[in-house]
């Protein structure tokens, strides 16, 4: 049979087995190498509530509220249900995605990967 991923759909390379987790979904056990995982960062507070604790507090603008980072883990099954990953073509599957945070992003935009969360800025439409 020819070979779908050059994974396998796992990060497992050279190891026996890996360790299972949960799923935060559906709580099933996913080796942790084959769960799809997101990295959250959410502000504790919103921001109306982040502007008035700013006015009352003595420190003032200075003072850089707390967030809070979640890292979420999902099995296949729930991750495509969600729509956090989907189905993608065969061409499509070998375009590997980069994290914002990691350096060296700008280097590696060769056409094998790519910026995930990319934020394009859309024109107008010039008449």
């Amino acid at each position: 049979m020819p070979k779908k991923r050059r994974n396998n759909g796992r990060n497992k390379k050279h190891k026996g087995h890996s360790d299972p987790i949960h799923c935060e979904n559906c709580k099933r056990l996913v080796p942790k190498d084959k769960a799809i995982k997101r990295f959250l960062i959410k502000n504790m507070v919103d921001q109306s509530s982040k502007r008035d604790i700013e006015e009352a507090s003595v420190y003032g603008k200075d003072y850089t509220m707390p967030r809070l980072f979640i890292k979420n883990q999902y099995c296949v099954s729930c991750g495509i249900h969600a729509r956090i990953v989907r189905v993608r073509s065969n061409e499509n599957r070998r375009i590997r995605y980069i994290s914002n945070f990691r350096e060296g992003v700008e280097e590696a935009s060769n056409g094998l990967y790519k910026q995930a969360n990319k934020r394009t800025a859309k024109k107008p439409n010039e008449k």
